[in-house]
């Protein structure tokens, strides 16, 4: 997956208050690539940054609870 970057020129706390702000998008993309591995862990990596973070499937579980929308786990 991977999402162009942005930049709020002008009013980024403002909205929070209703007003407006300038944001743009930039030419840039922020990639990330996740892998359910073999052993039971989740390889999350931004390869442009040089980011590897890895986690036990029994530790991100909680989240199929609190963000259950759109969320498979392997066996279904």
């Amino acid at each position: 997956v991977s999402a162009p970057g942005k930049v709020i020129l002008h009013g980024e706390h403002a909205v929070v208050h209703g007003k407006v702000a300038l944001a743009v998008a930039l030419n840039l993309r922020t990639f990330l690539r996740m892998t359910l591995r073999n052993d039971g862990k989740v390889l999350l990596q931004l390869p442009n940054i040089g980011a590897r973070l890895c986690w036990q499937t029994s530790e991100l579980r909680p989240l199929l609870v609190a963000f259950p929308v759109g969320l498979k786990t392997r066996a279904e």
